[in-house]
């Protein structure tokens, strides 16, 4: 059936009359939620014994983050025997370039979303929580599910769901039930409505509720469904509120429509307010940790504001509530998670003494770069093969053109590398094998595969081999579609030549422009593919 304009513009109409109620009524008390089901049953049960037992101060130590004294993680809550060690990313463990090449860099999570296959995102999944557990962190902070409603979003490349709700709802399922099958419990990030990052922290975001549950809800459902014991929730404003203290977001969309019984945690600096985000439903606040602006974190101020009267104790006991269900549901409780042997029958500040050790450990292995490598052929588009070009034909002469094909490391980019997405999603690692690598190794010594920066050096090759690169990264968004030095090298390439055989093998975050592939035989998408780039 045809739309017409009258439709499309009485849609829109009620998108916008649907979003401006959702405004008005942002504020507003949530409904009570609903009983919890499933595994929440029990979890809930054993959480609320063991919160009757505990003194003031260890209840405040499991909802107050500890950013400052973080151990070698990103955040920290907790005390003896009840602690929660925070660490990013969804790609691997993040040692934030302290210990570069201790963790696997893997493919992006848009490569698993491009692989369409649930195997794929359970078997990545669980290597990555394997790193988890080796490293001493036992809350991995993701996935990231955001639809891609803003395709030039810096953080494009770090979600499991791409642009599609059905697809995220579809693989996000394993990837939770993977990573907390080895006690390691998932974070589901970012509620809600987090599209862009350049104006992240001061946009407001206003979306109709029909236009929520359809688009921007479902995978994080799904996640929830699957047992996911956390959500962190955004930077951004939703209908003018902060997502960290937003009564409708957090109470009524979290809590009760999507029945949520786990922990809540601030994305680190995203509570502005003490009262307002524990009464909106905000459990855990983590507060950033600058060198440059150490914010002090809020949820410091809860015993005044509970001597005040300005917020009660039941409050601070539901959330502590919260925070001990979702131990129970991740097994941190039950031995699921395999304590590291340097923490075992110690105190948090033995656990301290220990931390570098553990920290440092080398978690790689030949079974997770497996993994990494089956991703990123499992996630490749193929764009483009004519006559058969790929794949290539032995006794080839193949030169490799292009500034990214014998490197991951570019000095202009300032957060990640060539083939890795920067920010809080980055892996950092010296073990990237370079397409110039890869091909040489793949096909052997006696095959003819040589690089050069430009076009000239392909003068009389049978085939010459594009490698181009686009880059995301946290906290800016890109500024276009294009792919950097694309046309420029293909126009010259096949200057040169008319006959010469030319393939693009693209790393990209996200969408690009291809008015470039007219002039190519082949053209290979890759979804920031990582160390194991070369070999795949």
């Amino acid at each position: 059936t045809a739309v017409t304009p009258a439709a499309v513009t009485a849609g829109q109409a009620a998108a916008v009359a649907g979003a401006a109620t959702a405004a008005a009524e942002v504020m507003q008390p949530p409904p009570p939620q609903p009983a919890p089901v499933g595994p929440w049953v029990a979890a809930v049960a054993k959480a609320k014994q063991v919160l009757s037992n505990l003194t003031q101060d260890q209840k405040l130590s499991l909802i107050q983050g500890d950013t400052k004294n973080r151990r070698g993680y990103a955040g920290w809550i907790g005390f003896d025997g009840h602690q929660l060690s925070f660490n990013d990313g969804p790609q691997g463990y993040n040692t934030y370039n302290s210990h570069p090449g201790t963790s696997t860099q893997f493919p992006s999570l848009l490569s698993v979303a491009a692989s369409f296959d649930p195997a794929v995102a359970t078997a990545y999944a669980g290597a990555v929580a394997d790193e988890f557990n080796g490293k001493g962190s036992n809350v991995l902070l993701g996935p990231d599910v955001e639809i891609m409603r803003a395709r030039l979003a810096g953080r494009g490349f770090e979600t499991i769901s791409g642009e599609d709700p059905f697809l995220g709802s579809t693989l996000v399922k394993p990837f939770v039930q993977a990573v907390q099958s080895k006690g390691v419990m998932a974070c589901v990030k970012h509620w809600l409505d987090n599209n862009e990052e350049i104006f992240r922290m001061t946009m407001s975001v206003s979306v109709d509720d029909r236009t929520q549950h359809e688009v921007y809800m479902p995978v994080f459902k799904a996640a929830i469904d699957a047992g996911a014991a956390a959500v962190m929730c955004s930077y951004n404003k939703v209908y003018g509120v902060h997502s960290c203290e937003n009564p409708r977001l957090l109470g009524k969309l979290l809590r009760h429509d999507l029945n949520f019984h786990g922990l809540i945690i601030s994305d680190w600096g995203a509570t502005h307010d003490a009262e307002k985000s524990l009464k909106a439903g905000l459990d855990i606040d983590m507060q950033k940790d600058d060198p440059k602006v150490r914010l002090p974190d809020e949820y410091h101020k809860l015993p005044d504001l509970l001597k005040a009267g300005s917020i009660t104790q039941e409050t601070i006991d539901k959330k502590v509530e919260h925070v001990l269900s979702a131990m129970y549901v991740a097994g941190q409780f039950d031995g699921r998670y395999p304590v590291s042997a340097d923490f075992q029958g110690k105190t948090m500040g033995m656990q301290r003494g220990k931390q570098k050790t553990v920290v440092q450990a080398d978690t790689t292995s030949d079974a997770h770069r497996a993994v990494a490598y089956q991703t990123i052929i499992d996630g490749a588009v193929l764009l483009k093969n004519e006559d058969g070009t790929l794949p290539l034909a032995s006794g080839k002469k193949v030169v490799l053109v292009g500034k990214y094909c014998n490197t991951a490391k570019d000095p202009a980019i300032k957060q990640g590398d060539v083939f890795s997405g920067g920010g809080s999603g980055y892996v950092a690692t010296e073990k990237q094998i370079t397409p110039l690598a890869g091909l040489q190794a793949a096909l052997g010594p006696d095959a003819a595969v040589t690089a050069s920066l430009d076009a000239t050096g392909a003068v009389g090759a049978d085939v010459a081999i594009v490698c181009v690169a686009a880059h995301g990264e946290e906290g800016w968004d890109r500024k276009d579609f294009v792919l950097p030095d694309a046309a420029d090298l293909v126009g010259a390439l096949r200057a040169q030549s008319k006959s010469q055989k030319i393939v693009v093998v693209a790393s990209v975050p996200g969408a690009v422009t291809t008015e470039w592939i007219d002039d190519v035989d082949a053209a290979l998408m890759l979804f920031g593919p990582g160390e194991q780039v070369g070999p795949a």
